[in-house]
């Protein structure tokens, strides 16, 4: 009987020290805004403002492959949800074909250290 109650006790204490990798099945979120700035071919900035369908991609940090992306709204909002705590990778790209300097993308890197934790990253900031 005591063989038992010692292997159940194993059992429950070996369910409660997994943790999980970085990815989706968990309760955190993160956000943001894409903020664009156009300039013409002259190189001057003609306008700026909240950009929607911009792709955003997200990966656990450090890898070079995303798994999940998204266009940002209208508003040039986006939310990945149901994230579990760890470090992430979020990116953007930018584009200008005037620009005299190189935009290829923007990263921020993200952590979540509580399970239920919604983060809101700065802005996004690229050129078109």
């Amino acid at each position: 009987m005591n063989k038992k109650i010692i292997l159940l006790v194993f059992v429950i204490m070996g369910l409660w020290s997994c943790s999980h990798d970085e990815g989706y099945g968990g309760l955190a979120s993160i956000s943001g805004k894409i903020y664009g700035k156009d300039f013409n071919s002259n190189g001057f900035l003609v306008n700026e403002d909240y950009i929607g369908g911009v792709k955003v991609y997200i990966s656990k940090h450090g890898e070079t492959n995303y798994f999940d992306s998204m266009d940002s709204a209208y508003d040039g909002s986006f939310k990945f949800n149901y994230l579990h705590k760890g470090t992430y990778d979020i990116w953007v790209f930018g584009d200008c074909d005037y620009c005299s300097w190189d935009q290829v993308f923007e990263l921020k890197t993200i952590e979540i250290t509580d399970k239920r934790q919604e983060v809101v990253t700065e802005d996004f900031v690229i050129t078109f």
